[in-house]
């Protein structure tokens, strides 16, 4: 108020009449409205114009004030709420697991009895057997038997990798000709001749695929049938789909309201084919596997989210219902009720788009409030309303933002940080679960090849090898490497290299528009003396080095980058200086990457360091969201196309948050549009453009057709739920964890004796410089015991199956596929009989164990 107090105001002239005076909403010229301004750039819903209009109204200085709220309110402040609730979320399942350890163990002694009653309790199953329904139980669609030469030829031919490799180049293709589907496109082009018949052919493929597997496999019936796998299920319901589109296509006529909808919806399915990827890209499957577990858990904040949307839902409908209509119009500055608005045929009563007339409306204004983007518009709506058929008034009723905040406290804050606090914590205990189970196999497959791999060494060499000292790797150094080995090791080099970078950059920060020529020169030997002496460090550090331990450290890799990109950079510039025939792009380029030489700066700070490598740790985890991001936009992209494509932009229909860059005419343009949408930023005046009454409902419409009611608010709401609240939580809980685990390692390391190697590369050079200190190598006898606890571990298992039953040998199930063999998927039935117990199990152990197909 000190500051900005009266201060947001503007004098407008008048056609008729003196000046008149004109505030800003935004303002602080009351402590109930500055406090609402500082709540609205906390929520970073419209700040900007806020900081503005203080820059306008008072000096450029007024930014500091904009910019300290913004840096300690929201990103610090908000951040550490979000991070209270995810620590307090930890804690509470801390305790979790310590009540549930006693129910855990009677479910086990419970488990423990109900087998022991299962084995006693034979006699129906021995019946069974004798049935002809469990003989044909191993047949394929009950008529390709286990023996059968078509049967086991496309078994062969859907294990094999390049089935599968060929299959997702398909759906890659498939994928193009999908993001080439626009509604400009003409009818009988050859454009849409093309589009049409190649997904003829794709469809055709993808069912003699499934055809293939289901009679490898079975359908329903046996252990590894195709549609017990919900991968599979995902699949081959996708393949269906595509088959009655295309039989729709090619068979139905007329133009029957029901016959187009159905039409409509089987081309809106066509968009999730691109889900196929998911199943046959581990690192993306394994992060949706993940997040599917992490979502069964958090009911209880899904129904306190309901709750408290209800409640609020409710409360909103009792307070502003009918209330949010207004007049529109070219004259309405007299304008009190309905009548007069309708009064004048040039006016229209219309409503809010955002409104609380029931509790559907109410819910969906919730829900933008809670994104925190338009949700000022909304509030003015609700301090504005009088009445039931009354024009509003501005700030009729002040106090009504207490509903509002309340909200936003309540909801946008707490609530919905406690669901992503959930989310999170599941998605690292489930996906530390699964990356177990992942560890044990990849253990054992490790041990089998180091094994293979010492014994050949020992057959080669006829004795083990004897134990070498290691040398330190400038023991046979010269004088004159050897000087310089001490210079580029010492801590004063670095010192002196990171002050000619830090001169190196206030030299670039000087350049700007129209700068005298003087100036120019000076800086352009500068940055000939700053290559020179880079190009020397870095010939230095190669010579004392040597070139194979240079370049085995990722720094010093960036740093010959750097010099090569600024002589590139001085050799395009010289030959523009002779007016050669050089693309000026190429020459702009190269001095844009100039910019590169400040990361040299980093590797001399510690902490810096620390969270670089961090990020290159957590970047493997943060590339799969990533391409499961790319998908999710992907299929919404598509789906936006079909959905919303026709929809027009003009002076006749104007758009809130559609136009010229926004729109969803073409596949890239709506991808755009999505990623704008992700980012929060007027999404809700997207989907109100979406929502308009004054289109063309017809099913033949050309342009500017109306969107679905119910399918419009549902496409947007799911996508930013997934995109704003879930995925973008869940990556920066990622690079969280690692940062937590990369601080943990610096605790141990500093927690450390003195003495003792406090690093990964302190051991390394302990074990170049000291002597004494050998090369470790994993003993023979190690590795023989930990496979003999594997195998006895594998021993006690088929033991313990062959006391849960006894069957025929000669009953021998046909697996699948060779992801069927694989010990976590396989599901054992209770019938089968020892000796076949034993034989798949050990044979599924080998299988795993050196990655071949037992089939093979």
């Amino acid at each position: 108020m000190n500051l900005f107090g009266c201060k947001f105001c503007k004098v407008e002239e008048r056609l008729l009449g003196g000046p008149a005076k004109k505030c800003e909403r935004k303002n602080f010229d009351t402590l109930l409205w500055a406090l609402i301004t500082v709540f609205q750039i906390l929520t970073q819903e419209d700040w900007n114009m806020v900081l503005f209009n203080g820059m306008a109204q008072t000096n450029p200085w007024a930014a500091l004030y904009f910019v300290a709220l913004m840096t300690f309110g929201n990103y610090v402040l908000f951040n550490l709420l979000v991070a209270i609730l995810v620590e307090g979320f930890q804690e509470s399942k801390e305790e979790e697991k310590r009540q549930q350890a006693s129910q855990e163990l009677k479910q086990a002694l419970a488990e423990e009895e109900r087998r022991n009653e299962q084995k006693q309790n034979t006699c129906f199953r021995r019946f069974l057997r004798k049935t002809c329904l469990y003989k044909k139980a191993e047949y394929s669609l009950f008529c390709f038997g286990p023996k059968n030469p078509f049967r086991m030829r496309c078994l062969q031919l859907t294990q094999k990798k390049w089935f599968d490799y060929s299959i997702l180049v398909f759906i890659g293709i498939n994928c193009i000709t999908l993001a080439m589907e626009r509604p400009s496109i003409p009818p009988h082009s050859f454009e849409r001749k093309f589009l049409t018949f190649s997904g003829y052919g794709f469809t055709v493929i993808f069912t003699i695929e499934m055809a293939m597997k289901v009679i490898a496999n079975g359908c329903v019936l046996g252990r590894g049938a195709y549609f017990k796998d919900g991968w599979n299920i995902l699949d081959g319901t996708l393949v269906i789909i595509s088959l009655i589109n295309v039989l729709f296509e090619l068979f139905a006529t007329g133009d029957s309201p029901k016959i187009f909808g159905v039409i409509r919806v089987l081309r809106l399915l066509r968009a999730l084919r691109p889900l196929r990827v998911i199943n046959r890209a581990p690192g993306v499957k394994l992060v949706v596997m993940t997040l599917i577990s992490s979502l069964k858990p958090i009911g209880n904040i899904v129904l306190i989210c309901c709750t408290f949307f209800i409640i609020f839902g409710i409360l909103g409908v009792q307070l502003f219902k009918g209330m949010m209509f207004h007049c529109v119009g070219p004259d309405i500055a007299n304008v009190t009720n309905k009548d007069d608005c309708l009064h004048d045929p040039r006016n229209k009563w219309v409503n809010h788009r955002y409104n609380f007339d029931n509790l559907g409306q109410a819910l969906m204004s919730l829900f933008v409030l809670s994104s925190k983007d338009g949700w000022v518009s909304i509030m003015y709506q609700g301090i504005d309303a009088v009445g039931v058929d009354l024009q509003p008034i501005e700030n009729y009723n002040e106090w009504r933002m207490i509903y509002f905040i309340s909200f936003l406290l309540l909801v946008g804050f707490f609530v919905l940080n406690m669901f992503v606090g959930v989310v999170v914590e599941n998605f690292h205990k489930c996906k530390e679960a699964l990356e177990k189970e992942m560890r044990e196999k990849a253990r054992e497959k490790r041990l089998q090849r180091k094994l293979k791999r010492q014994k050949y060494e020992e057959s080669v060499a006829g004795r083990k090898k004897k134990v070498k000292k290691n040398q330190p790797y400038w023991h046979n150094y010269g004088t004159t490497r050897m000087f310089l080995n001490g210079v580029v090791t010492s801590k004063y080099f670095d010192l002196a290299i990171a002050a000619v970078i830090g001169i190196n950059v206030i030299s670039m920060a000087m350049e700007f528009y129209m700068m005298p020529a003087g100036l120019k020169y000076v800086l352009k030997a500068l940055n000939y003396f700053f290559t020179a002496v880079f190009t020397l460090e870095a010939a230095m550090k190669l010579i004392a080095l040597g070139v194979r331990r240079f370049f085995s450290e990722r720094w010093n890799r960036l740093d010959m980058f750097i010099v090569f990109l600024s002589v590139a950079g001085i050799i395009f510039e010289e030959f523009e200086a002779l007016e050669l025939p050089i693309n000026p792009t190429i020459i702009r380029v190269m001095r844009v990457l100039r910019i590169a030489r400040v990361l040299k700066l980093l590797k001399m700070a510690k902490g810096i360091r620390s969270l670089l490598d961090t990020v290159g740790e957590a970047l493997p985890q943060v590339g799969n969201l990533g391409s499961l991001f790319f998908l999710l936009f992907f299929i919404f992209a598509a789906l936006g196309v079909e959905l919303f494509g026709k929809l027009e932009c003009s002076e006749d229909h104007p758009c809130d948050g559609l136009g010229e860059h926004a729109h969803f005419k073409n596949f890239g343009m709506a991808f755009l549009t999505l990623f704008r949408i992700a980012t929060g930023d007027n999404w809700n005046g997207i989907m109100k453009d979406a929502l308009r009454d004054d289109c063309d409902s017809t099913d033949h419409c050309e342009t500017n057709c109306c969107v679905d009611p119910i399918l419009a608010p549902c496409f947007f709401v799911i996508f930013v739920l997934i995109s704003q609240f879930v995925l973008v939580n869940v990556v920066v809980a990622v690079l969280m964890k690692h940062l937590e685990e990369s601080n943990k390692r610096e605790a141990e390391t500093t927690d450390a004796p003195e003495g003792a190697p406090t690093s990964d590369l302190e051991k390394e050079k302990d074990t170049d410089v000291e002597d004494g200190n050998v090369e470790k190598e994993i003993s023979m006898n190690t590795l023989e015991q930990e496979l003999i606890e594997v195998e006895q571990r594998i021993e006690e298992e088929i033991r313990r199956r062959e006391s849960c039953c006894h069957t025929e040998a000669e009953l021998q199930p046909l697996y699948g596929s060779s992801d069927t063999y694989r010990e976590d998927d396989v599901d054992y039935d209770e019938d089968l009989s020892a000796e076949r117990s034993g034989k798949e199990f050990v044979r599924i152990s080998a299988s795993t164990s050196t990655g071949s197909s037992p089939n093979k």
